[in-house]
């Protein structure tokens, strides 16, 4: 379009020029002072090629991609934080890690570099929220061919326990508070029997330590009264026991050290691995023998079974079942209250408050129906059934108390790193967050 009007104008100015012929040399002229339009089109595209820059992540991008950089946890229900600067001296934050009415929980992870690799553990975590809860542990160990072992000792602050009753019908209205100062040493020992099984035993110390909670909830005293045993006693248990542990679950991820830990842990945590499809079963039975008073020796029996159920169909994951039961024999008849198994809260019935009903005797199912939303993003639709008894023939299994809701989880890497559930049970709406999956 620009020669045609230069042609005219040319014309009007030379006009023995314009009907003279086009020498090579008027063609290369004229190409030099006004290129053709591919010329300049190509000209375009490499300047712009020579200024383009990455796009800025969004925020959301930003966070996606601090969220991959979070290590798997040892322990279930604790992220470990990896920043290439503290992880070269060993040294991790961590969150979560802290049992009971602790709420948010963060502190330091130390693993000594000279002690790790895939047959070794070695660490120590210091702990603590602001509700005044605080704790320190640590675990050293090794795998010897089939063999693996390590030995631990923790210890926990939990000044804002709390306690209902015993029994299925104990009444919310009866809250009461406690502190307890728990801390244990000992030692596992475990042989693994093929790729997936596992058995072994443990011996340990525990000391507790009894006191009047913090907050204004009426002490476990004025509430039951002090005939309740465990109330005003300081107690000390030696903890033996032995294990077995069945594991064929397809795990997106490695197991943690010796796909067990030290049992004095709440057997209701078990060991989470996101599984979509296998088995898995644990049985545990510990003596647990006090020093002092005899007739506070108890035994306990505890078993836990996990099924997945994988559906190939839309975006539904599949079927998730567990099955816990935990069984307390006292020769004596005394089990201190706090010894007690308990269910309640995140971790085993929701749509009740953390610790809601305890008694010697434990039954629990949970099953949910798991299937994703968004890459990063799982829903769960679930329901839970619990029971306490005192003696097998007091158990009335007719009525259970019941949990339903729906959850969220947010997952990275095959690993759910945390997930809020909102469940109803008879006593109104829970909502509980936490660290991990449930199993």
């Amino acid at each position: 379009m620009l020669g045609a009007l230069w042609a005219p104008h040319a014309r009007a100015q030379s006009p023995d020029r314009a009907d003279a012929p086009r020498t090579a040399s008027d063609s290369s002229s004229r190409g030099s002072a006004h290129p053709s339009r591919a010329a300049r089109w190509r000209r375009m595209r490499q300047k712009k090629a020579q200024n383009i820059a990455p796009p800025e992540p969004t925020f959301v991008q930003r966070a996606m991609s601090a969220v991959a950089d979070i290590g798997g946890a040892v322990v279930p229900h604790r992220f470990i934080l990896n920043i290439p600067q503290l992880d070269v001296a060993g040294f991790h934050p961590v969150f979560g890690g802290l049992e009971g009415n602790a709420g948010t929980t963060a502190g330091i992870l130390y693993e000594p570099p000279f002690w790790q690799g895939k047959d070794r553990l070695a660490e120590v975590q210091v702990l603590g929220s602001l509700r005044r809860y605080y704790g320190a542990g640590l675990r050293f160990g090794g795998i010897a061919g089939p063999y693996v072992g390590y030995t631990y000792a923790r210890y926990r602050h939990r000044p804002r326990e709390q306690f209902y009753g015993l029994g299925i019908d104990s009444q919310a209205e009866s809250k009461a508070g406690f502190r307890l100062n728990q801390g244990v040493v000992g030692g596992l020992l475990g042989r693994t029997i093929g790729p997936s099984a596992l058995v072994g035993g443990h011996v340990s110390y525990q000391v507790n330590r009894y006191g009047d909670g913090y907050g204004d909830s009426p002490t476990v005293a004025d509430q039951f009264g002090t005939d309740l045993s465990g109330v005003g006693t300081d107690l000390d248990y030696l903890m033996i026991g032995g294990f077995f542990e069945l594991d064929v679950r397809d795990a997106p991820y490695d197991r943690a050290f010796g796909h067990r830990f030290a049992p004095t842990e709440p057997r209701l945590r078990g060991v989470s691995l996101d599984a979509s499809r296998g088995f898995y079963l644990a049985t545990e039975l510990t003596h647990n023998l006090n020093v002092g008073q005899q007739d506070l020796d108890f035994t306990r029996f505890t078993l836990d079974v996990r099924e997945f159920l994988p559906i190939q169909e839309g975006l539904l994951h599949g079927f998730s079942f567990r099955q816990f039961a935990s069984v307390t024999h006292s020769g004596g008849n005394r089990v201190p209250f706090y010894r007690l198994q308990s269910i309640g809260g995140a971790r085993s019935l929701r749509g009740y408050s953390s610790g809601r009903f305890r008694d010697r005797n434990v039954l629990l199912v949970n099953a949910e129906v798991r299937c994703q939303i968004w890459h990063w993003l799982d829903m769960a639709v679930f329901g839970d059934a619990g029971q306490v008894f005192r003696t097998f023939r007091t158990v009335d299994l007719d009525d259970p108390r019941l949990g339903y809701g729906l959850g969220f989880r947010i997952k990275n890497d095959g690993k759910t790193l945390g997930r809020i559930d909102v469940a109803r049970g008879r006593e109104g709406w829970t909502l509980h967050t936490d660290l991990g999956s449930l199993f």
